[in-house]
């Protein structure tokens, strides 16, 4: 009896070790998240895109880069704006710019300096006067809704009532246009008609393929059906070669805005309801678009392995909201919600806002994930920018 019982106790003991060195094993092979309460401290390529994007990007357009020249089109919002202004800056400007985030114990108040536009207008934006000298369209909006475009030598006026007579377009509607895309091919016009509605209750948004020569136009409505007829019927076909390429074969072209076309098929990328494509149309974050960001393991994938259907993973890494939460002090009930404010290879930006123990709301904070020197565990910031 008393050999069983020694039995069983050797048995439990070892049970009780292989425990204990398991839970060891898991610990040292899950490395602990690094958490930074500052602004990264080092300016690079990334960081430079994610300022560009929130200083700029977001508000204005960027039309093409040349050498370190970002060239970039005010957006217009009104239909009392009457032409296409543009401005640049270097890259160079640009990190001696926000150059002060890298060393400030209160980011949030000095990138709400760095935002405002009398001083982006002083010391970052850069008017350029002669559009001629960058072969930049000129475009000009005259009386009766006449749509005036010069490049180079060359110039045309664009009747709009006449050319969008089948919407019903008038002489005196008020109507916004933008510039969307401009390359060695061609240029993207955007006209938005706010007293006309659309087929799908929208304001009516037409979109202009233009040769720079000004020689031939394509005309379509903006939204994705309407293009994938002029991707059907090879209407767009001389136009694909001067979109810009993305992933590693080429094989995908950035139209605009959020949107991708598979050149090999002519067919529109489907990003799925709910995944979020990133900002250069490289990436897929799988369930980045939902309402509420759910924390754990995240998912990103290139676009080709998204685009083709494959369960291949680019980057795997956890998001543990009650541990950043814990590390921030905050006394909490649970996340309230967690949306993107920036996505791109190198750089994720989060807004994340808590529920309070009991009511109202515990705090919130923006973090910055950087995947530069480790995709499977990156360094993680957590500092308020203020971003929402």
């Amino acid at each position: 009896m008393k050999m069983h019982y020694l039995t069983v106790g050797v048995f439990i003991l070892v049970l009780i070790v292989a425990i204990v060195y398991g839970r060891n094993s898991i610990n040292l092979n899950s490395p602990k998240t690094t958490y930074v309460h500052h602004f990264p401290e080092k300016q690079s390529p990334p960081l430079n895109e994610f300022m560009k994007y929130y200083l700029t990007g977001y508000s204005d357009i960027q039309v093409f880069k040349i050498h370190s020249n970002f060239i970039f089109a005010f957006r217009n919002v009104s239909s009392n704006e009457k032409e296409i202004e543009y401005y640049q800056y270097t890259r160079e400007q640009l990190e001696n710019y926000y150059e002060p985030l890298l060393n400030t114990k209160q980011p949030g108040t000095v990138l709400n300096d760095l935002e405002q536009n009398i001083k982006l207008d002083k010391f970052l934006r850069e008017t350029i006067n002669n559009v001629h000298s960058y072969n930049l369209p000129s475009i000009k909006m005259e009386d009766s809704n006449q749509l005036k475009i010069e490049l180079g030598a060359v110039e045309k006026t664009l009747d709009l009532p006449k050319l969008l007579s089948e919407y019903s377009v008038k002489e005196k509607d008020e109507i916004i246009f933008n510039i969307l895309e401009i390359n060695d091919n061609h240029f993207v016009l955007k006209v938005i008609d706010k007293n006309i509605q659309n087929s799908k209750g929208w304001d009516l948004e037409i979109v202009f393929f233009i040769k720079n020569d000004l020689t031939d136009i394509v005309i379509s409505e903006s939204y994705d059906e309407a293009i994938q007829q002029k991707l059907n019927d090879g209407t767009l076909d001389d136009y694909l070669n001067g979109f810009e390429k993305v992933g590693s074969n080429g094989r995908y072209l950035v139209l605009f805005g959020s949107r991708l076309i598979d050149k090999k098929v002519k067919k529109i990328v489907e990003i799925r309801e709910g995944d979020y494509l990133s900002n250069d149309g490289q990436y897929v974050y799988i369930g980045g678009a939902k309402d509420n960001l759910e924390d754990g393991i995240q998912k990103i994938q290139t676009i080709e392995n998204y685009a083709a259907g494959n369960d291949k993973n680019q980057i795997e890494y956890n998001l543990d909201y009650e541990e950043i939460a814990k590390e921030l002090d905050f006394t909490i009930s649970g996340i309230g919600s967690a949306t993107i404010n920036y996505f791109n290879e190198n750089y994720l930006v989060l807004r994340l806002d808590y529920n309070g123990k009991f009511v109202g709301t515990a705090g919130a904070t923006n973090v910055m994930i950087d995947f530069q020197e480790n995709k499977e565990n990156p360094a993680i910031y957590l500092i308020n920018l203020g971003m929402e």
